[in-house]
C-alpha cells in the first residue's frame, strides 16, 4: 500500500512553575497528512473545555430571525427564473439564495422549524431533507451552466462562525471550488497518476481493520484522520460514488446517519459547536469533513489561532486514535 503515515515527536524541556520549578517534558507529535502532506500537531490540553454553562436565554431568543416559520417564507430571496422554483422545501427544509453571496451561486438552507436544536437534538432525517434541499440547488446550477465543483457547508453557533442561530446549511457551485478542493483534487489526481488507483479507496482499505477507523453507514466510511485539520476532526468517505450525487440518491442518508452519529458523539463529549463540509467534485469521490469547535458559553474564546489562521496548521489536543474508540461507540 502506498499510503504512508509519518509523524514526528518533539520533546520541549523547560522548569515547570506547576511541579516546584522541577524539570520537565511535553511531548508534541507533528504529523503529515498522507495525501497532501499537510501537517497537524497534536499538543495535549491545548483545548479548554469550560465547566457547566447555560446558553439557553442566548439561543431561545428568536425574535426577528429570518430563518423561522412564517418569516421564512416571506423575507428570504427568491431564486431566478431558471431554477424553476421560487424556493425549495424538503420536509422541515427551506432553501434559497443567499442574501450575502460568496460567490455566483451560493445558497442556503434553513434546516429546521425550531429555531435551536441542542448538537445532540439533530436526526438523520434533518440533514437528509436539508441535503435534498441543497443538492436540488446544485442540480439546476450544474443544469444551467458548466460549474463543476460544490460544497454543502454548516456553521453551528457562533465559535463556528454562525452568525444566526438558526440551523442552517450553506451552500456553494461555480467553475473553480476552494482552497481546500483544488488542492484535494491536485493531490488526488497526482495519486492517481502515480499508483493507478484512487486514494480514498486506498485509505479507507488501509485504516478500515485499525484503530483510527470508526463505522460505515452503508456507503460512507467514517474514519478520523492520521493528521487532524481541527478538533475532534472526522471524514465520511462515499468511496461507492463519484461526483455530484442526485437528490434522490441513497448516499443522502447514509451521510444524514453519520452525520447525526457524530454530533451525538460531540454531545456526550461536552461540546456544542462545529463545522462541516461536504465537498463534491466532478470526477472525485464525495469527502465530508466534520470538525468540533470550541465550547459555546457566555465567554468562548477562538480555537482559531495563528496557527489555524496564517500557517494552515492543525493543533489539537486528542490523538485521533483516542477519540476514534471514543465515536465508534455512537454509530
Amino acid at each position: 500500500m502506498p499510503i504512508e503515515f509519518v509523524r514526528d515527536v518533539q520533546r520541549a524541556s523547560f522548569y515547570s512553575p506547576l511541579e516546584d520549578f522541577a524539570p520537565v517534558e511535553v511531548e508534541v507529535e507533528v504529523r503529515e497528512d498522507p495525501l497532501t502532506g499537510r501537517q497537524a500537531r497534536i499538543v495535549p490540553e491545548s483545548f479548554v473545555h469550560p465547566g457547566e454553562f447555560d446558553i439557553e436565554e442566548v439561543v431561545r431568543d428568536d425574535e426577528n430571525c429570518f430563518f423561522c416559520p412564517g418569516t421564512v417564507e416571506e423575507v428570504t430571496p427568491k431564486y431566478p427564473d431558471w431554477v424553476g422554483e421560487e424556493r425549495v422545501t424538503e420536509g422541515e427544509a427551506t432553501s434559497f439564495p443567499n442574501l450575502n453571496p460568496y460567490g455566483a451561486h451560493s445558497n442556503v438552507v434553513a434546516l429546521t422549524e425550531d429555531h435551536y436544536r441542542p448538537i445532540d437534538g439533530f436526526t438523520p432525517e434533518v440533514f437528509e431533507d436539508g441535503l435534498r434541499a441543497a443538492l436540488r440547488y446544485v442540480t439546476a446550477v450544474r443544469d444551467h451552466e458548466d460549474a463543476p465543483h460544490a460544497s454543502v457547508n454548516m456553521n453551528f453557533l457562533r465559535p463556528a462562525g454562525s452568525s444566526i442561530i438558526h440551523p442552517h446549511l450553506q451552500t456553494l457551485v461555480d467553475d473553480r471550488g476552494t482552497n481546500v478542493q483544488r488542492e484535494l483534487r491536485e493531490a488526488d489526481r497526482a495519486y492517481r497518476e502515480e499508483h493507478g488507483a484512487d486514494y480514498w479507496a486506498d485509505l479507507t482499505d488501509e485504516e478500515r481493520d485499525g484503530e483510527r477507523f470508526v463505522a460505515e453507514t452503508s456507503g460512507v466510511s467514517w474514519l478520523a484522520p492520521f493528521a487532524p485539520r481541527h478538533h475532534r476532526h472526522l471524514v465520511g468517505v462515499a468511496t461507492g460514488a463519484e461526483g455530484v450525487p442526485a437528490p434522490e440518491s441513497d448516499l443522502l442518508a447514509d451521510l444524514a446517519s453519520g452525520i447525526a452519529s457524530v454530533l451525538s458523539y460531540y454531545g456526550d463529549a461536552g461540546l456544542n459547536s462545529f463545522n462541516f463540509a461536504l465537498f463534491l467534485d466532478e470526477g472525485a469521490t464525495p469527502v465530508f469533513d466534520v470538525v468540533a469547535r470550541s465550547v459555546f458559553d457566555r465567554y468562548y474564546w477562538s480555537d482559531s489561532p495563528f496557527f489555524t489562521v496564517l500557517h494552515d496548521e492543525g493543533v489539537v489536543d486528542v490523538a485521533p486514535e483516542t477519540y476514534a474508540a471514543e465515536a465508534r461507540g455512537h454509530f
